[in-house]
């Protein structure tokens, strides 16, 4: 029996590739969550900016907790099973009238697992509204063959690689508006974008992404933090939970992880991170 999610939405995520809103905590501990990363923002002077916002897990104790809250471990539990390695944790911040965006990707062009068993859960930390530029999938293209891609990076897309799908019929893109504390989870096949925030608000999300532990890299070997369950297979080194904030053990622990992932998924692309 499922520990979180209905029948119904099991079978949305089957069918879309994604399923949204799942309640992942309430209201308060998301806007409490909220205030501890801007604190934290404040310790590194300001945004997250280069490898700040790949991982950052392993360097903050209040975002390896939320990772571990047990509604989002019990949903993703639910799609790809009982033994899970956190495999990473991103920031995807906008202020008011930000113009950065997410160009139309699918995650398994560029990850290099095999299999591409995987799945992403965009936490809201505040209320997500249609003007603040919410996450859109197209449905049902994780079933679809992959779509030809050119890479643009630049300054205003979030994507390191600027990836861009072609040929995208955005006219069926489904808008992921959430409530603070809400969550969407997407399959690692599934297309998505993002528009520039026009809102008045910040747009604080936190993408956590998890595989099981029988999943492994194609390109070179990494590390994930196990969340929950065991691992017996071993593909990935074990990452360490941060013991203090930005401490010397998790900088070390956190700048070898980075390395490794950043390398396999894009090679030279990821020194722009390292500028």
């Amino acid at each position: 029996m499922p520990k979180a999610l209905t029948c119904e939405e099991l079978d949305r995520y089957m069918r879309d590739g994604f399923v949204f809103p799942l309640r992942a905590m309430p209201a308060d501990r998301a806007r409490a969550y909220r205030a501890r990363l801007e604190a934290s923002e404040c310790a590194v002077g300001g945004a997250f900016t280069g490898t700040l916002t790949q991982k950052p897990h392993l360097l903050f104790t209040w975002l390896d907790e939320l990772a571990r809250e047990p509604a989002i471990l019990d949903a993703i539990e639910d799609l790809i099973g009982p033994d899970l390695l956190l495999w990473s944790t991103e920031f995807f911040i906008k202020n008011p009238g930000d113009g950065r965006f997410v160009t139309w990707h699918q995650d398994d062009t560029y990850w290099h697992i095999e299999p591409t068993t995987q799945a992403t859960a965009w936490i809201a930390l505040d209320d997500v509204p249609l003007s603040s530029g919410p996450v859109r999938y197209l449905p049902g293209s994780h079933r679809d063959e992959r779509l030809p891609v050119v890479n643009r990076p630049g300054p205003d897309n979030m994507l390191i690689s600027g990836q861009i799908a072609q040929n995208v019929d955005s006219g069926r893109a489904v808008d992921a508006v959430l409530a603070a504390g809400e969550m969407a989870i997407h399959h690692t096949g599934t297309l998505h974008e993002s528009a520039p925030n026009r809102s008045t608000g910040r747009r604080v999300g936190i993408a956590a992404r998890f595989v099981p532990t029988a999943v492994r890299s194609l390109k070179g070997r990494e590390s994930a933090l196990l969340v929950r369950g065991s691992d017996r297979y071993g593909h990935f080194d074990h990452e360490p939970r941060p013991a203090a904030d930005l401490d010397a053990a998790a900088r070390a622990a956190h700048v070898a992880a980075v390395e490794k992932r950043l390398r396999n998924m894009h090679g030279d692309a990821a020194r722009a991170l390292h500028s």
